[in-house]
């Protein structure tokens, strides 16, 4: 019995004492294909989204939008010719807005978003599309933005009414300007 635990010992101690051996390199697909479906997906997406936009704007014959250079498109509800300000960086802003899908329907009334403020350009709590429209308003204005979901709330939604990818049409009256030198 003794030399069988001796034996048994002695064949541990060889196989811990072997150096460790290296394993071979596991294959890994490079995932091209799901990025290019990727890229061709929201391609799609995209193309779809601007056809609605097209589509809305063709159908409404009595507005002029005006495309931006930031991607929104938009047009006056109120025109105030005779203000000649528009918020610049760091400026303080009073608004209120509302929300509607692509097909006119309300998501969010002004009275259920409220009154709100927010300073240009220093603000992350607003979405992208909103924090470059109001550098277009003039106090006392009122414009129609209609903005692509990737200056709204994108693939993520905004987890309560506005689902993914989803463009929006928000309706925003500019209160008050207080400029930052005031």
């Amino acid at each position: 019995m003794k030399y069988l635990y001796i034996f048994i010992i002695s064949c541990v101690l060889c196989i811990s004492c072997k150096e460790p051996q290296a394993r071979k390199p596991i294959s890994v697909k490079t995932g091209t294909n799901f990025l290019e479906n990727s890229v061709e997906r929201t391609k799609k997406r995209l193309e779809a989204e601007n056809n609605l936009i097209t589509n809305y704007i063709k159908q409404d014959s009595v507005n002029t939008y005006f495309n931006t250079n930031k991607g929104f498109w938009y047009t006056y509800i109120k025109k105030d010719s005779t203000q000649t300000t528009t918020p610049n960086f760091g400026d303080k802003v009073v608004y209120t807005y509302s929300v509607s899908d692509i097909n006119n329907n309300n998501i969010y009334t002004r009275d259920e978003i409220g009154e709100q403020t927010c300073y240009i350009d220093q603000e992350d709590e607003i979405i992208e599309g909103l924090r470059q429209g109001l550098k277009y308003l003039k106090l006392n204005e009122e414009i129609k933005f209609i903005f692509p979901s990737q200056l709204a709330y994108g693939y993520r939604g905004d987890g309560n009414k506005i689902k993914v990818n989803t463009p929006i049409i928000c309706n925003v009256l500019l209160k008050e300007i207080t400029t930052k030198k005031d």
